[in-house]
């Protein structure tokens, strides 16, 4: 899917770009210029936010591995009640 935003943005950028080449509109080749990078900037800051997410997932995997782990060992040194204390009939 963002692909093929992508490749529909670039392609309008493009036909604009060429269009406004042949019309010798300097103005109009600037803002494309400038809707370009723009692009390219927003593009590239949405790649790093997804690989922080990506790392910040695999952050609370290994959390979430480790805390299944101590509560396995903490249930598993548990002592059980005595059987001649409180509470014997």
């Amino acid at each position: 899917m963002a692909d093929e935003v992508n490749q529909q943005l670039e392609s309008a950028l493009d036909t604009l770009g060429s269009i406004t080449e042949k019309s010798g509109n300097l103005r109009i080749v600037d803002s494309v210029s400038t809707l370009r990078n723009i692009f390219v900037n927003l593009k590239n800051s949405a790649e790093e936010q997804m690989a922080k997410i990506d790392h910040l997932e695999s952050e609370v995997e290994k959390a979430k591995a480790e805390l299944q782990q101590r509560r396995a060992v903490a249930l598993s040194i548990r002592e059980p009640p005595p059987r001649d204390g409180p509470g014997k009939l």
